[in-house]
């Protein structure tokens, strides 16, 4: 029996791969292959966008089998893009007496104020979607972010407040960068985060906050 509209000849030659859309287009509705300005540059090909897809679905479920792991996953999605970290700038602030300590707090709040700018406005030009959109059996863990994917916001804020703290308080530095790198990590399993989304967050986070330190140091 043939199938209908089959080929006569199925040698590998013949076969045309087919590749995944890509989810990110730019405001005038074409696919987002050329950067924006403010230095984010355009988000994956289709075809590496596939192969991310894959493992947000291998960690989501994963997280989704270990009660301790959806628990922490929320817990960083509510306090990890902001409240863990004016926490930590609440403790610099008692060790580093009230100058000092505020000047950290405002390098940190200008640090995040700036990647945050860069964040959204990458998101709103590129406007890609999150895994979970392009594959509706990833069960999500947490809120459910409104806004486009890339870069991720949390991880942007993250890793832009730890570069700030991890040079105010150099003897705390590891525990920053952990801090940061869980935050972005978990996004991924929550399944709201593409791992490029995560990479590039994580990148424009840490130049905001080398820009904001190069003040004092």
């Amino acid at each position: 029996m043939r199938l209908l509209d089959e080929p006569d000849d199925m040698s590998i030659n013949s076969l045309t791969p087919v590749f995944a859309m890509p989810t990110g287009i730019d405001r005038l509705g074409f696919p987002s292959y050329r950067p924006l300005p403010g230095g984010v540059p355009n988000p994956p090909n289709a075809w590496q966008e596939a192969n991310e897809l894959q493992t947000v679905r291998v960690l989501n479920a994963r997280a989704n089998q270990s009660p301790d792991a959806v628990r922490f996953t929320e817990y960083l999605a509510d306090k990890g893009g902001f409240e863990i970290w004016m926490d930590f700038a609440k403790q610099y602030r008692k060790t580093a007496g009230f100058v000092r300590g505020w000047m950290g707090t405002g390098l940190m709040l200008a640090a995040l104020g700036t990647t945050t700018l860069k964040t959204q406005m990458a998101k709103r030009g590129y406007d890609r979607l999150r895994p979970y959109q392009v594959d509706g059996s990833i069960k999500t863990i947490g809120k459910l972010p409104k806004d486009a994917g890339y870069p991720s916001g949390h991880t942007s804020s993250a890793y832009a407040a730890a570069t700030v703290l991890s040079h105010l308080w150099p003897a705390r530095a590891q525990e920053f960068g952990w801090w940061a790198n869980q935050a972005g990590l978990s996004r991924i399993h929550a399944g709201v985060h593409f791992p490029s989304d995560v990479q590039m967050g994580a990148q424009v986070g840490i130049n905001a906050g080398l820009a904001a330190s190069r003040i004092l140091f």
